[in-house]
């Protein structure tokens, strides 16, 4: 799914946009990215853009999105509802990293 201007929280500084924050999801329910500048983090715009793409899921139907969530990531998406189906090891350009393959189900 492409991100569209709406989707994405930005700024305005003088002549120069920078964005808040991105996300994306994908056709089959994941939540394949989320990115919020270090100088927005603390300030909800993930919350915002969780928001935006839950609203999106539904109104494709989806029953369920998933993300694999870092170390840092997990407890902001287990405050959003999301439950860890697993830990995993993934390799990232040549580095063993950890994250958290979680899901959240819509009834």
């Amino acid at each position: 799914m492409g991100r569209t201007k709406d989707e994405q929280a930005r700024l305005d500084r003088g002549n120069r946009w920078k964005a808040r924050g991105v996300s994306d999801l994908t056709g089959d329910g994941c939540l394949d990215m989320m990115f919020v500048h270090p100088e927005f983090q603390g300030l909800g715009v993930a919350t915002q853009l969780l928001c935006r793409v839950e609203e999106e899921a539904l109104r494709l139907g989806f029953r369920r999105i998933y993300t694999e969530a870092s170390r840092t990531a997990r407890p902001f998406f287990e405050r959003n509802g999301f439950s860890v189906i697993t830990g995993q090891i993934v390799e990232k350009r040549g580095h063993a990293l950890e994250n958290f393959l979680m899901e959240k189900l819509y009834v």
